[in-house]
């Protein structure tokens, strides 16, 4: 992450003030990782549970601001409402930026994952809410990443490092 902070704070920066415009997005430019550019976009959690680091934040329902919720792990849920995925804490209630595109960290359900397969938001059931699952229908309406790593685990939970673009 570049040191420079153009824009007052940090991407770390997590408080119950609102310190920029909802959906400011932040280019952290290119840097010495090979990993290119990181865009993340500042939002309000407006659900009950907190953001961890690798939950995946959808729009909430009805909504054209950009208030997120995790996703909820028992639908699906199309791309075009994914705003990104959480990089650290943002506790209920308080404004942050999320990662929408770029190299970062996503939880995964419990099913063990390859790399380079394409992720969905987990439809698995209610305990994999804010969970990415292997997209196994081969479709592209929900994709929003690639695992770069394999993760044999299925304890559920364990992040795997990803390219993520999120278009919510």
């Amino acid at each position: 992450m570049s040191a420079t902070r153009t824009m007052g704070i940090n991407v770390t920066d997590v408080g119950t003030t609102k310190l920029l415009p909802l959906g400011f997005v932040y280019r952290d430019p290119a840097s010495g990782d090979d990993q290119g550019e990181r865009h993340w976009i500042y939002i309000f959690n407006d659900g009950a549970a907190s953001f961890s680091q690798g939950h995946i934040v959808m729009r909430d329902d009805g909504t054209a601001t950009y208030d997120g919720i995790l996703t909820p792990g028992n639908v699906d849920v199309a791309a075009i409402r994914l705003l990104g995925v959480a990089q650290h804490t943002i506790g209920s209630g308080a404004y942050g930026f999320i990662l929408k595109k770029g190299i970062g960290e996503v939880q995964k359900d419990t099913v063990a994952t390859a790399a380079n397969v394409a992720l969905i938001p987990s439809d698995l059931g209610t305990p994999q809410a804010g969970r990415a699952c292997i997209d196994a229908g081969g479709g592209t309406s929900d994709v929003f990443a690639f695992a770069t790593e394999a993760n044999a685990l299925t304890a559920g939970g364990e992040l795997l490092t990803c390219m993520i673009n999120c278009i919510g």
